[in-house]
């Protein structure tokens, strides 16, 4: 509403809201004009918002009453339930109606209105409690009546109020301390109008405040007991205290589909089912996921049986949807809505697509494209989007669009009283300027008309109907240009929303067999990326292993020759190197080795040698952060893919499904130096549609983008982040090539110094250069990626520019950084010095914050921000948030400092992306060992057993566990109890197992330790005598000794079993030796065997080259031989071509001087028939005047003969307007112009001429010649006629514009009936009487119409001329004789022949 601008000291004086809402658009300067009439604006403006607690969305003022309309939902069992803010609403309006009618003075509507502030306060604050929930209660009417019933008791009591009780020196501040006493919680910052409200009662003397104060207090009173009566409706939730309230859960309906929200849903399950694991669905960055009805009912069944789940319709007005309840207590809409908002505001708001053209179609494309990290259609489902984030990103939209405000742009104009039609829409796309960024966009008019004159509301279209029809010809437009938007509103179940916008997800038939599948995505954070030592640049060699365990290479691991593959047509895959043991079972098979060379050409190939192999594809993001979502994968790889999986899966692709080529004429580039790529949602619905089964497939990282992302952020050197191509070619992302461009020629020149002094403005042309450049990269459609040859090719074009080469002996700071470290201190003045050198005049206005010494890591982005801030301007807007992403890739982020100990220094020196060693390997599997330890030692604490190991390199009683560069200790003791519990089972068992005996050094601890804790102590020595006396001395005795045996002879069996365990784990130790010894073989078995591989592979390709060679040596050999026998034969031929060209050049002369007689001649000609033709135009000009003056005369002599006074007034047949006339005087020229088109070539008099001869050449008799000649000069005459008038309708048309100025055409020219017949007969070689070649009059002499053979005539006697008989009869009233011969005749009708 900031486009409403009232006069100065405009008072507002309006009796309803309907007319404060038509004086709104009234002053709006017709800015309003989308929204239709105010009282359509007003219900929809009522709609938006109804919605539970819209006051606090809107910041209403707390005095202000509830003005929501209650709304009751179902659930599945069609019980009715309430949201529990909605509950205060409702008792807001019982107030009214029960306490408010009981006394006579609330009939004072100020005092009223005084009241409901009060009231309003006072639920307001008890609302608070309720505040970050979305609860229901159960629409009841048993506490719905006891609510009623105890509102009725308190209104009684209020009715019989004890006089003596009223106070009469009520006062501001003691009826504030009242009112503050009735409140839960007092905040004076949210209720400033009270204290204003009640300030104005006691200062005006608007009635007596004992009323209002008995009434409210009496009301809050009655409020403290309801709650207190029934928590379950006023109050949240609460496990201990509020256990009694139904946990419920909202499912939305929205066109046909019902789904609920993941958090709202957790939240219930968890709270109904405490015992299990929880379950937790996070919300970030502003987006709620959802999940479908059917599916939580399938997964979650025996979850789910305390739940109630409520039918919620999402509500929507014209042009907004109305804010729906977070979980928390927020408020949001669904994601689709925000969008097409989001574009409403674009279109009409900033009328961006209107201020922007062709050129600038780059800014408008990247900033909507911005909208992806909200609007991805990665989720593959129905999203929320909140409020906040929404001002968030309309925020960053007045940020941009601001640039703009100054270009200006036509409005949308009114439509007519009756309605607007096709053509007016039409016209109205051209006149907003729309047809220039969108030439298509006309095509959409008829359907978009048809789809909003079927929505029409009132009888004629009305300007908010143009309005929307202008919006969705847009809309097409901009889904069918932005594909990533198209597949989003694909996952929203939206596509319906454009009825007339083709989606090919929508329509593609499925078999539903594999619906659903998913594929595996291996993190890129658990795979380990090595390389080959020897060649560390080598993109080929690079490889990778999964966390499984499964190493994984490319098929370029063996073709790492960019000839040979470019020769052969190699496409990249990625391959199990597990399904390459056959190679070492039969390796010394010539035919077996090249077969399986041969099979790593391309995916397909591999596929039928391999037929049950796995399915790799690799992902690359596109952008720094989101990296899931922001994945693409080639789409050349994805075409290989599917037939190969379809074909594995028994279900192939059939000969006449075009699908594929469909998609390949989609992702065509039409270049070689360009790839597409494909985001994965895409991928899912494409696999979808052919009904592929996703589990056979794993989605894994790119190796090359993995191991190159760390150095080019490491590293100062001006890195690429390049890839592989499909066909084996280097290649980057366009956003890199513009980049690329900007760090190595527009960073390395002094863009203030103009050191040229050859040509006039060479700087200016070498920076417009270098801009268009990088404007045709980030131009290219969203994932584009393009060779590094051909952005090297671009890049020493512009270094070859003059200008680049007189500035080429002063280094640029970004090349003189290579040289440094990455942790390299430089000095303030260093950077400084280096900004002025290069006129970076922006950044030493900002240089004061610097520290005295800067790394060298932030000086380059330091340098790289300097020169993008003197590239923007309004031109370079797009390019400048591109390098500003871009530069995003290469900025160490999260580091703080630059020690390399430090743990976000660890991610250029992860040990993930080590080298393709043993050390590397071994370091891996050590890590996955660990990780097994540590499942296996978690597991026996469970059970109150720990085992103590010891490894080589580790400390006793600890272990240390690496796992992703993080070092986790673990210290592990033995207690007593431990101590004992191990030498009470050793000595109970004899004989233990060989698993069970212990394989670390520790035993002869634990022999000591049997000594130092066993319960049976050393004896002294007991005499024989004694042991004679007592029997229990000497049982005890033997028991000792017994027990003194068993005693060595554990020790004996422990030293032998510590004995087996040192020479086990001497074994263990060689054993380990001979792994590591023979993991070193196999490599170099492997290394050799692809070296051999290699070999092979280059000789057969030498010898290839060889034998072409030889084959092309051979044909030179034969065309010498022919070239010396065939060079005697030339040169005769050459003697006898130079006497040939002699004679020739003889007869050329001759020609040419005939030539030249004949040109004269034919000059001569053209001149004398350029005369006749003259002569004819001069003969045919008096021939038409004269025309014209007969048919003057003519029109002279019939106004002369109807104005005699004797005749009666001749009757006139008035002239019916032709049905085939058309009402617009354009299809009326068009009909004219197309009828003089016709005749122009004279077609008609041709053929007429030609019928006239042939009837000749068929008959001597000089009648039919006479008859002949005759027909034909009047046909010739009624076709003149004929042009003639269609002739002066189409100036008339043209200098009037009106169609009824057309005067009618004169019949068609065309033979008379006599002549058709008497040539029919005539051809069929028929007999003919001599009355039908009787040379008679065919034409009325007073009329000059044909007569035709059926109608009346009349003869006169003398001259024999014949007329019409109207005609004469009209002639002879008038005149008593005959027209021609001026004989006395009579009118037969008055004077009929007697004798007759």
């Amino acid at each position: 509403m900031r486009c409403v601008k009232f006069p100065p000291n405009f008072t507002v004086n309006v009796t309803n809201e309907e007319e404060a809402v038509q004086l709104m658009l009234f002053y709006s300067d017709n800015m309003l004009r989308m929204y239709g009439t105010a009282r359509e604006l007003l219900r929809n403006l009522g709609k938006f918002q109804n919605f539970s607690l819209s006051h606090r969305l809107f910041q209403f003022d707390y005095v202000e009453p509830y003005t929501t309309v209650l709304a009751e939902y179902k659930n599945m069992d069609d019980v009715s339930f309430l949201n529990k803010a909605d509950i205060f609403c409702l008792l807001q309006n019982l107030a009214l109606e029960n306490l408010l009618a009981s006394k006579d003075f609330f009939e004072n509507p100020k005092l009223t209105m005084f009241f409901l502030s009060l009231d309003s306060i006072l639920l307001k604050s008890y609302e608070e409690r309720i505040i970050g929930v979305c609860e229901f209660i159960k629409c009841d009417d048993d506490w719905l009546l006891n609510i009623q019933n105890e509102l009725s008791s308190c209104r009684e009591k209020f009715l019989i109020q004890n006089p003596s009780t009223i106070r009469e020196d009520w006062s501001f501040e003691n009826a504030l301390e009242m009112f503050k006493k009735l409140l839960p919680v007092w905040n004076e910052h949210k209720y400033p109008r009270l204290e204003e409200n009640l300030r104005t009662f006691f200062d005006f003397e608007i009635g007596s405040f004992n009323d209002i104060s008995l009434a409210i207090q009496s009301f809050a009173s009655y409020f403290s007991n309801v709650i207190s009566k029934n928590p379950e409706i006023f109050l949240p939730y609460d496990k201990e205290t509020n256990p009694n309230c139904p946990i419920t859960i909202r499912v939305f309906e929205s066109h046909g589909v019902q789904f609920v929200m993941k958090s709202e849903l957790f939240n219930a399950i968890n709270i109904r089912n405490p015992d299990s694991k929880e379950v937790e669905c996070k919300d970030v960055d502003g987006k709620l996921m959802t999940m479908s009805y059917e599916k939580v009912r399938r997964k979650y069944k025996d979850w789910i049986a305390n739940i109630e789940f409520i039918k919620y319709p999402i509500q929507r007005t014209d042009h907004k949807a109305v804010p729906i309840m977070t979980p928390s207590g927020g408020y949001c809409i669904l994601a689709v809505d925000f969008l097409f908002e989001i574009l409403n505001e674009l279109i009409f708001s900033y009328r961006v697509f209107q201020k922007i053209g062709t050129e600038h179609w780059d800014v408008l494309k990247r900033n909507v494209l911005r909208l992806s990290y909200l609007l991805s259609p990665h989720h593959k489902s129905i999203i929320f989007i909140t409020l906040e984030e929404q001002e968030k990103r309309k925020k960053d939209l007045d940020e941009t669009w601001k640039y703009f405000d100054r270009i200006p742009a036509k409005y949308v104009r009114n439509a007519k009283a009756d309605g607007f039609t096709v053509q007016n829409l039409k016209n109205e796309l051209a006149n907003l300027g729309l047809t220039e960024m969108f030439p298509e966009i006309q095509d959409y008019a008829e359907s978009v008309y048809t789809e909003v004159l079927k929505a029409k509301k009132e009888e004629f279209l009305r300007t908010c109907d143009l309005f929307k029809a202008v919006e969705k010809c847009l809309l097409h437009c901009i889904f069918k240009r932005l594909p990533t938007l198209h597949l989003f509103l694909h996952t929203q179940n939206a596509c319906h929303l454009l009825p007339n916008l083709k989606c090919d997800f929508c329509v593609s038939p499925n078999t539903n067999r594999f619906k659903d599948t998913h594929w595996k995505e291996q993190h890129y954070h658990r795979t380990l990326y090595t390389f080959e030592k020897a060649y560390p640049e080598n993109t080929y060699l690079y490889e990778m292993t999964l966390p499984d365990g499964s190493e994984l290479t490319t098929n370029y691991y063996v073709f790492h020759n960019l000839e040979q593959i470019r020769e052969l047509k190699i496409k990249y895959f990625i391959y199990d190197t597990q399904d390459m043991k056959r190679w070492q079972t039969d390796f010394k098979n010539v035919a077996l080795r090249q077969s399986l060379v041969e099979s790593l050409y391309n995916l397909d190939a591999y596929q039928q040698v391999y037929p049950e192999r796995k399915f790799y594809i690799r992902s690359i993001p596109s952008k720094k952060e989101k990296r899931k979502e922001a994945s693409r994968v080639f789409a050349e790889e994805v075409l290989d893919l599917i037939p190969v999986v379809l074909r594995q899966q028994n279900t192939p692709i059939s000969e006449n499904d075009d699908r594929l080529v469909k998609y390949r004429k989609k992702w065509e580039t039409n270049d070689k130096d360009l790839e597409a790529t494909v985001s994965l949602a895409e991928i899912w619905y494409i696999l979808e549609e052919f009904d592929v089964d996703k589990t056979r497939i794993m989605i894994c990282p790119d190796p090359v983008y993995e191991l190159t992302m760390p150095k080019m952020v490491k590293e100062l050197a001006m890195r690429t982040l390049n890839v592989i191509s499909p066909w084996g070619e280097q290649i980057m992302r366009s956003e890199q090539a513009v980049f690329h461009i900007f760090q190595v020629v527009y960073c390395s020149v002094n863009w203030t110094m103009d050191s040229c002094e050859t040509q006039e403005n060479c700087l200016p042309e070498l920076k417009d250069r270098t801009i268009s450049f990088m404007k045709v990269y980030s131009g290219m459609e969203e994932g584009t990626y393009v060779t590094v040859e051909h952005v090297e090719s671009v890049i020493s074009q512009l270094k070859n520019h003059c200008s680049f080469r007189l500035q080429s002996n002063t280094p640029s700071p970004l090349v003189e950084l290579q040289k440094r470290k990455f942790d390299d201190m430089i000095s303030k003045e260093e950077y400084i010095s280096n900004c002025r050198k290069f006129g970076l005049s922006k950044e030493l206005a900002r240089i004061q914050h610097l520290d005295p010494f800067i790394a060298a890591h932030t000086v380059r982005i330091n340098y790289l921000f300097a020169w993008l801030d003197e590239l923007l301007d309004f031109e370079t807007l797009a390019l400048y948030d591109l390098i500003m992403r871009e530069i995003g890739f290469r900025a160490f982020s999260t580091v703080t400092d630059p020690d390399p100990n430090s743990q976000t220094y660890m991610l250029a020196t992860d040990p993930r992306y080590g080298l393709n060693s043993i050390d590397a390997r071994e370091q891996f599997e050590r890590y996955q060992k660990t990780d097994a330890e540590k499942q296996t030692l978690q597991k026996k604490k469970m059970e109150g057993t720990v085992e103590k190991k010891e490894d080589s390199g580790i400390k006793k009683n600890s272990e240390v566990i690496m796992h992703e560069g993080e070092a986790i200790i673990q210290k592990t003791s033995q207690d007593y109890t431990q101590k004992l519990s191990v030498t009470q089972k050793a000595l109970e068992v004899k004989r233990p197992p060989p698993e069970d005996i212990q394989k670390t050094s520790s035993l002869e601890k634990a022999a000591t330790d049997i000594q130092k804790i066993s319960p049976i102590k050393k004896l002294p020595a007991v005499d024989v005598n004694q042991s004679k006396c007592c029997t229990k001395c000497l049982r005890t005795s033997e028991m000792c000794n017994e027990a003194k045996k068993e005693l060595k002879s554990t020790q004996n069996q422990l030293e032998k079993y510590e004995k087996k365990a040192k020479r086990t784990e001497e074994v263990e130790i060689q054993m380990r030796e001979m792994e590591a010894e023979m993991k070193k073989m196999k490599k170099e078995m492997r290394e050799k065997e692809l070296e051999v591989i290699k070999n092979d592979t280059e000789i057969e390709y030498l010898k290839n080259n060889v034998l072409k060679l030889e084959a092309k040596n051979a044909k030179m050999q034969l065309e010498q031989k022919n070239h010396s026998i065939s060079q005697n034969g030339l040169l005769e031929k050459i003697t006898d071509l130079s006497d040939q060209l002699k004679n020739e050049k003889e007869r050329i002369m001759l020609v040419e001087l005939q030539l030249q007689q004949s040109e004269e001649n034919l000059k001569s000609e053209t001149r004398e028939k350029e005369r006749g033709f003259e002569e004819l135009r001069a003969v045919l000009s008096i021939m038409s005047n004269d025309m014209e003056s007969l048919q003057r005369d003519n029109r002279n002599l019939r106004e002369q003969i109807a104005s005699i006074p004797e005749a009666p007034p001749t009757p006139t047949v008035p002239e019916s307007p032709s049905e085939e006339q058309p009402n617009h005087h354009r299809f009326a020229l068009f009909r004219f112009q197309r009828i003089k088109d016709s005749l122009c070539h004279k077609k008609q008099l041709k053929q007429a001429k030609e019928m006239v001869e042939k009837l000749k050449s068929t008959s001597n008799l000089v009648e039919v010649h006479q008859i002949a000649d005759y027909e034909y000069y009047q046909f010739e005459a009624k076709l003149l006629k004929y042009v003639k008038e269609v002739e002066l309708n189409i100036q008339r048309i043209k200098e009037t514009c009106d169609v009824s100025m057309v005067t009618p055409l004169p019949e068609n020219p065309e033979f008379s009936k006599r002549f058709v017949n008497l040539y029919w007969r005539i051809i069929n070689n028929q007999p003919i009487t001599p009355s039908e070649i009787e040379v008679s009059d065919t034409e009325c002499f007073i009329c000059t119409e044909e007569m035709v053979s059926d109608q009346k005539t009349l003869q006169c006697e003398k001259c024999k001329k014949v007329t019409h008989y109207g005609c004469a009869s009209q002639w002879l009233k008038i005149n008593r004789w005959c027209p021609h011969c001026r004989e006395k005749m009579l009118d037969p009708g008055e004077f009929p022949n007697l004798g007759q």
